[in-house]
């Protein structure tokens, strides 16, 4: 019994760390030196999807130009109802309106739909505050 419940953990392992892996590769390259500002969306889309896009575009735009120059940031939308995002979509499990900072580096995705939804139409600027956080976070794990 010992001996079957060790051989279930590794396979467990390995399983895991191969998701991990395409996860990784779906958006961007495995230990790359990047952060990727991800807003995923429908095609048809409300006020605060519309303002959650407006105001990430705008933290990483201004407040991160350099960086974004510098090849380390990049923003992007995804249209989770455009059948050639399915798969990018499914690793995020992104069915609708979702904001992610991905870490190319570690591999981490950190979700601020919440943050998003809570705040980028009463309070832009704390929305922008927790996003700001975020990135920095991240920049500095790369």
């Amino acid at each position: 019994m010992k001996i079957s419940t060790l051989h279930l953990l590794i396979f467990t392992s390995i399983m895991l760390s191969a998701f991990k892996s395409e996860a990784q590769k779906m958006v961007g390259a495995s230990g790359s030196s990047k952060i990727e500002v991800i807003d995923f969306h429908t095609t048809h889309r409300c006020k605060s999807c519309l303002a959650i896009e407006k105001a990430a575009r705008s933290v990483v735009e201004t407040d991160f130009a350099n960086e974004v120059k510098a090849g380390k940031i990049i923003f992007k939308t995804v249209d989770v109802d455009d059948s050639k995002n399915a798969a990018l979509a499914e690793k995020f499990e992104a069915s609708g309106t979702a904001l992610f900072v991905y870490n190319g580096k570690t591999g981490q995705a950190f979700d601020l739909a919440d943050a998003g939804f809570t705040y980028a139409v009463s309070n832009e600027t704390k929305f922008k505050e927790y996003l700001k956080t975020a990135i920095r976070n991240n920049l500095a794990k790369l």
